[in-house]
C-alpha cells in the first residue's frame, strides 16, 4: 500500500476540516436508522479507521451519542449539522473512528466495501453483489470481525 500523508477530509459544506494520518482500513454501507436520519440518505458509506490517526479539532463540532453506550460518540458540524466522524472509545486501548466516506477528499485512497449492515432497515433495494447483514446483533459482529481480520493481519 502506497504511504500516504494528511488525507483531507471535510464536512458537506467545508467548515469543518480534519485531516487523516493513514487511509481508512474497513469500508461498509451501514442502513441503521441512526445513519438514515442523520445523513437524510437511504444508508451510509462508512470507512473506520484507528481514532488515533484522525487529526480533527473539535471547534464547532458537537457530540453526541444517539443510543445507549456503548455507543459511537459523533460529531456532527456545527454549521451544516451534518456528521463529521464518530468516535468508538469502549475498548480502552482499542479507538475507533467512523466516517462517511463523502468526507474524504481523495476517493482513490478507499477500499472497497465489504458489504451491507441493518440490510433490514433498507429503505430501498440494492442490487450489488455485497453481502448483507440483517438484525442487529448479525450486523454489529460483522462489522466486528472485518474490523478485527483488519487490525489482525495489518
Amino acid at each position: 500500500m502506497q504511504k500516504v500523508k494528511n488525507i483531507r477530509c471535510e464536512c458537506p459544506c467545508g467548515k469543518t476540516k480534519f485531516y487523516l494520518k493513514k487511509p481508512p482500513f474497513v469500508r461498509f454501507y451501514c442502513h441503521c436508522e441512526i445513519c438514515q436520519k442523520l445523513y437524510n440518505s437511504a444508508y451510509n458509506d462508512v470507512v473506520v479507521i484507528k481514532s488515533k490517526n484522525v487529526v480533527l479539532k473539535q471547534n464547532g463540532v458537537q457530540f453526541n451519542k444517539y443510543r445507549r453506550p456503548p455507543a459511537l460518540d459523533r460529531g456532527i458540524c456545527e454549521q451544516c449539522k451534518k456528521p463529521v466522524a464518530g468516535f468508538f472509545r469502549s475498548i480502552p486501548g482499542l479507538g475507533l473512528a467512523f466516517i462517511n466516506a463523502d468526507n474524504i477528499q481523495d476517493k482513490s485512497l478507499l477500499t472497497p466495501p465489504l458489504g451491507h449492515i441493518f440490510y433490514h432497515r433498507k429503505k430501498e433495494y440494492i442490487g450489488d453483489e455485497l453481502p448483507k447483514f440483517k438484525g442487529y446483533w448479525r450486523s454489529q459482529i460483522k462489522v466486528c470481525h472485518w474490523i478485527m481480520i483488519k487490525l489482525l493481519i495489518s
